[in-house]
């Protein structure tokens, strides 16, 4: 009744077309070429016929878990046309797509050693039910006080290619302290997409210097959200850095004339930003992995991952 393929790019009106029936809201073709740029094909597609009413789509990301180099996957726009979306089982459009890119894409010596995501835990639960996800980590939201006071320790430029050379210390170093936990990387080149070559998103990305010095500290990224709200999407530093880094986000958060920063962290970066001394809110937002090809293999990554904002594809 249903088939299940990998897009093509000639599916891209049509996949424009579900997103804005699926989550009430469109997304220019821009947005959608940027977020799968880095993927030989968006994700799968459902089919009724010709029409398509379901896709699972996959961004890839260089990462390094346990040290190791691996590539890795986050799952995004898992999207079913309103008319099909009450057909919950194995043989639905839900779970066809889901399975399917996880099938072939995520495993044991498949293109992709883990997945992550970021649902509401109910969206979740399903994918649990059905033997899709597995439940590896959380989402936190911390909040800090913008900090008016003039810092005199550090200072900050925004970031530019001329400091390539210089991120990718600052992430090397940032790797070398991260021992068992599971990463994506934040290289240059991932900073440059991510951050710097998204279509109006209106992201600030700051290199943290050492005022006296000018040593390199870290690497911060934020985004206004409203007159009173900055958001931090990322930071790069390496342990001993990463709470003068945070400070200086403060401070720059007063400086743009909001009151608080905030940030979207999973529990591993939290407790390395324990000295920063963050209040902490559990979110609806979970982390799951794929159990497709085995549990203890999606597992394997269980409350290791280290995750921002910025690790979404929405933030």
């Amino acid at each position: 009744m249903w088939q299940t393929r990998w897009a093509t790019p000639a599916d891209e009106p049509a996949l424009l077309a579900l997103f804005e029936r699926a989550f009430g809201h469109s997304m220019d073709a821009a947005t959608w070429r940027w977020k799968y740029r880095l993927a030989e094909s968006p994700g799968v597609v459902c089919l009724d016929d010709d029409a398509i009413i379901a896709f699972n789509g996959g961004m890839p990301r260089r990462g390094v878990v346990k040290g190791e180099p691996c590539s890795l996957v986050q799952m995004g726009d898992v999207m079913v046309d309103p008319a099909y979306r009450g057909i919950l089982t194995r043989k639905g459009p839900f779970y066809q797509v889901v399975h399917d890119f996880f099938k072939e894409q995520v495993g044991q010596d498949l293109a992709h050693r883990f997945a992550f995501g970021f649902p509401h835990a109910r969206h979740a639960r399903l994918g649990q039910a059905l033997k899709l996800y597995c439940s590896t980590d959380r989402i936190l939201e911390a909040e800090w006080a913008a900090l008016p006071t003039r810092h005199w320790r550090a200072t900050a430029c925004e970031v530019s290619a001329e400091h390539a050379a210089t991120v990718d210390a600052l992430w090397a170093r940032m790797a070398q302290g991260l021992g068992d936990k599971a990463v994506g990387v934040r290289d240059w080149a991932w900073l440059s997409h991510r951050y710097i070559e998204a279509p109006a998103r209106g992201y600030q990305v700051w290199l943290v210097r050492e005022r006296l010095t000018g040593r390199a500290l870290g690497v911060c990224v934020l985004r206004a959200h409203d007159s009173d709200t900055v958001e931090l999407l990322d930071v790069v530093a390496g342990q001993a850095q990463l709470t003068e880094t945070v400070r200086c986000a403060q401070h720059l958060t007063a400086r743009m004339g909001a009151k608080r920063l905030i940030g979207w962290l999973t529990p591993a970066v939290a407790e390395r930003l324990n000295k920063t001394r963050p209040a902490l809110q559990e979110t609806d937002v979970v982390v799951p992995g794929s159990q497709v090809n085995g549990l203890a293999l999606g597992m394997d990554v269980e409350k290791r991952w280290w995750l921002t904002g910025g690790d979404t594809d929405f933030r």
